[in-house]
């Protein structure tokens, strides 16, 4: 399992769903569930890696960032 792939299931463990997910990075649900299941992603471009680490780190860092 890739970082992404581990992202997007700690994000859907804590209740959000492909949809919110994608919204949040500005793509569609098939592109989240395509990186949740590995077909894709092994080089996300900046700016949805980043929306996906800001949300992960809202929703699932124990250390959250002000």
């Amino acid at each position: 399992m890739n970082r992404w792939q581990k992202m997007i299931v700690d994000l859907k463990e804590k209740g959000l769903t492909q949809t919110q997910i994608a919204n949040a990075m500005g793509c569609s649900q098939n592109y989240v569930s395509n990186l949740e299941n590995g077909l894709c992603g092994k080089r996300l471009g900046y700016e949805k890696g980043e929306s996906l680490t800001k949300l992960w780190i809202e929703n699932c860092s124990t250390l959250q960032v002000a």
